[in-house]
């Protein structure tokens, strides 16, 4: 008896065995890529002497290191508002996330008014690709020395994330700054996934006076969210009480873009506003 229940299991263990020849044999895994798919982004020119810039975008990058068309870069300079549209471009990456990314578009002004139309920048992945931190690239030709490169014009700094396409609500901590003047603050907004603003407030430190401001419910309080992520540049309007917001406006204009499955918020003020100014923040 003994000796046909180990034949059984015997029997039972080699078939167990072919199978596993066969049907779940290991397969090689596909290789990972660091850097792909679609990201939102935002940058701005710190303590550029001659122009306040700050902007806001998406770009989008296949496993192959191509930068795909279709993203955008939206800048805006002293005043100015510059959209330029992405064409194409390219990943180059060592294999501790290093490397660079040149984004060539399609503009008669340029990016960020520069009449370049092409920025080579030097690129940190983070975070197994999730962030990619960003500074120009200072050569004055770009794509291997033959094209101008609006790097060589102004400095850029900034940071992308994954973008989000979905719909945002609950309350948000963002802090802002002004690129080239003494001015930096901090605000709470909350917000409905009607596109209505509900509450909040903004602290801001100008020349080293404070200023506290609430922000005020209403129709002229609100946001827009564009298509997928293309619409990395919302737009956000929202109107204030007590203190003007660093002593220079009851209203503020941000283009924004959000990243990290709507946990993030980050962008810039838009060219409507009173200042310019880049900003990042968080859900609480």
């Amino acid at each position: 008896m003994a000796r046909s229940k180990f034949l059984v299991s015997l029997l039972v263990a080699v078939a167990f065995c072919a199978m596993a020849g066969t049907s779940f044999a290991k397969t090689d895994p596909k290789p990972k890529c660091a850097f792909t798919g679609d990201y939102s982004f935002f940058f701005w020119s710190p303590g550029y002497p001659d122009a306040e810039l700050a902007g806001v975008g998406f770009f989008a990058v296949n496993c192959a290191g191509a930068v795909l068309p279709g993203g955008i870069i939206n800048c805006n300079v002293d005043g100015d508002e510059y959209e330029t549209f992405i064409e194409s471009g390219a990943v180059f990456l060592e294999a501790d996330g290093e490397g660079t990314m040149l984004i060539e578009t399609e503009s008669s002004d340029g990016i960020c008014g520069t009449g370049d139309n092409a920025l080579e920048l030097d690129v940190s992945v983070t975070q197994g690709g999730n962030r990619i931190l960003f500074t120009s690239n200072g050569e004055p030709l770009a794509a291997s020395g033959t094209t101008p490169n609006a790097g060589h014009r102004y400095v850029f700094a900034g940071r992308a994330g994954k973008c989000f396409t979905g719909q945002i609500s609950g309350c948000y901590d963002i802090h802002f700054w002004e690129p080239t003047k003494p001015l930096a603050g901090d605000c709470t907004i909350c917000v409905n996934g009607a596109g209505a603003i509900t509450s909040g407030s903004c602290s801001c430190n100008e020349d080293l006076i404070e200023y506290l401001s609430e922000i005020e419910t209403g129709p002229t309080s609100g946001y827009v969210l564009g298509e997928d992520c293309q619409s990395s540049t919302g737009f956000m309007a929202f109107v204030t009480s007590s203190d003007l917001v660093c002593g220079e406006t009851s209203i503020i204009y941000l283009d924004f873009a959000v990243a990290d499955g709507g946990q993030e918020i980050f962008g810039a003020c838009d060219d409507f506003n009173d200042f310019d100014c880049a900003f990042e923040g968080w859900k609480q």
